[in-house]
């Protein structure tokens, strides 16, 4: 009896082409992990596409749902693609996501910065900020420094997550295997706001 493991199965085409789901890549029929395996198991007819080709856009359908990748270039891609969704998750643990927050947050800063390079700033001219006096200060003045405050510090964590995004991203070009690009995503620490 066949005991059906996505993770650890084969996946053999009408040309010969053996998939390891393990390596995560085409092997040889005389690879000694893929010949160990085939001594208790059958390898699965590769599938086919609507053309009826075996591709490797159809095994990587059916494997989809496994995170099992067809080819270093599918996991690499994989890898930097949810580094990306990551980072977009730990930005709203210290600013407020959506499009329309962050163009005021922008319009704050750029209020902020100008009020404190007027010589006679006037209220009127800093609208955004004018708004959260009494709110999130009793001053014009002291709402610009926090404004600067926070922008100050989001600028740092901001820079940090970048930083580890674009690293991380650019270990995963430079990787040579499979077991290499998953250790750096998994190695991955996000800033702490502690």
């Amino acid at each position: 009896m066949l005991n059906y493991t996505p993770r650890n199965w084969h996946w053999i085409a009408s040309d010969g082409r053996i998939f390891s789901s393990v390596r995560q890549a085409l092997v040889q029929s005389d690879n000694a992990d893929y010949a160990a395996w085939s001594e208790k198991n059958a390898p699965t007819i590769w599938p086919r596409d609507a053309l009826d080709q075996q591709t490797d856009a159809s095994l990587a359908e059916v494997l989809a749902p496994y995170e099992i990748f067809v080819g270093f270039d599918a996991l690499k891609q994989s890898m930097k693609l949810a580094i990306d969704a990551e980072a977009e998750i730990e930005r709203p643990k210290y600013i407020t996501p959506g499009d329309g927050q962050a163009m005021t947050y922008q319009q704050k800063v750029a209020e902020a910065q100008a009020f404190r390079a007027a010589s006679n700033p006037q209220a009127s001219d800093y609208p955004i900020l004018s708004s959260e006096v009494g709110i999130t200060a009793d001053t014009l003045a002291e709402v610009t420094e926090i404004v600067l405050a926070a922008f100050a510090q989001w600028q740092q964590i901001g820079a940090m997550i970048e930083a580890i995004r674009l690293g991380a991203k650019r270990d995963i070009d430079a990787a040579d295997d499979a077991a290499t690009t998953r250790a750096i995503v998994d190695a991955i620490v996000w800033p702490s706001s502690a």
